[in-house]
């Protein structure tokens, strides 16, 4: 065959070519019944397997979901079961910045609660027991029962029959006061008995040494509204003046901080606190507000 250059070269093309592969129509056929029944016999099997989960399901969910509930249930009682035991059996008693409270207990002990403090004691309280929880400062007047009285704070646990005293439980550190009978305060570390005209004033740990006699006559200072001072720094002294009048002090200088103060202060008002402490310690106190500071 002869061919000229045109043809000889889409020829020479021609035989690099890979063509598609045409299959049998017979084969097609085949292949095509076969797929037809495969997914005949999967649609008719689903078909059945819906059927019967169907009948499962029309029972199931509203169980399904009622257990779900039921157990979201129980483990929300279970977090909030403390929490209402608490609210139900307890009584807490708060005092807020500027604010005192007065509780008579079913015993008949009296109860003076101090600004920013808590009580907490058990609505069962005179039963089985008399036990109460104080945070921040409180004075008591505990009436005789032959159930001990008890009181729990951060720096350990009083224990009396029948007394007055009284007690600061705050971060700054601890003081009891007994002004009649006997008290006792214990921890895993000691346990220290007081009688009356006596008192311990820590910061953190106490032992016998720390017991002294009260030297102010009307302890203690606040229930009476004053201010007790014995070279208490001006920072001590003008904390508690924070917390009983609801205001805020600033100093000028970090130095005046450590003033030591001593007398006692009358507190009808704070304007009269304030001008007696310009006067002992000579520097002014600004009030603006409730902001004072000191210069």
């Amino acid at each position: 065959m002869n061919l000229d250059n045109k043809q000889k070269k889409i020829w020479e093309a021609s035989e690099n070519t890979e063509f598609i592969y045409v299959p049998n129509k017979n084969e097609v056929w085949e292949r095509l019944i076969q797929q037809i029944e495969i997914l005949e016999n999967e649609t008719n099997l689903k078909k059945k397997n819906q059927f019967n989960n169907s009948l499962k399901w029309k029972l199931v969910p509203h169980i399904n979901i009622d257990l779900n509930k039921i157990i979201a249930y129980s483990f929300i009682f279970i977090l909030l079961m403390p929490i209402s035991y608490n609210y139900f059996t307890t009584n807490v008693v708060l005092t807020k910045i500027g604010q005192q409270d007065n509780i008579v207990l079913s015993d008949g002990s009296k109860i003076i609660l101090n600004a920013e403090s808590k009580l907490v004691y058990n609505k069962n309280f005179n039963k089985d027991n008399r036990l109460v929880k104080l945070e921040g400062e409180a004075y008591f007047q505990v009436s005789q029962n032959h159930l001990p009285f008890t009181i729990n704070t951060d720096y350990g646990e009083i224990t009396v029959l029948g007394t007055a005293f009284n007690v600061r439980n705050r971060n700054d550190g601890f003081e009891l006061g007994v002004n009649e009978g006997k008290v006792r305060i214990s921890n895993k570390d000691n346990v220290l008995q007081l009688i009356e005209g006596q008192s311990i004033n820590v910061e953190s740990k106490f032992n016998t040494e720390d017991i002294s006699d009260i030297t102010y006559n009307k302890y203690p200072d606040w229930i009476n509204n004053k201010f007790y001072c014995n070279n208490t720094p001006l920072k001590k002294l003008c904390d508690e003046i924070e917390r009983t009048f609801d205001i805020k002090i600033r100093f000028s200088k970090y130095s005046l901080k450590e003033i030591a103060v001593t007398g006692v202060i009358d507190a009808p008002n704070i304007n009269t606190v304030l001008h007696t402490i310009s006067l002992l310690t000579q520097h002014e106190f600004k009030l603006v507000g409730d902001i004072c500071t000191i210069i």
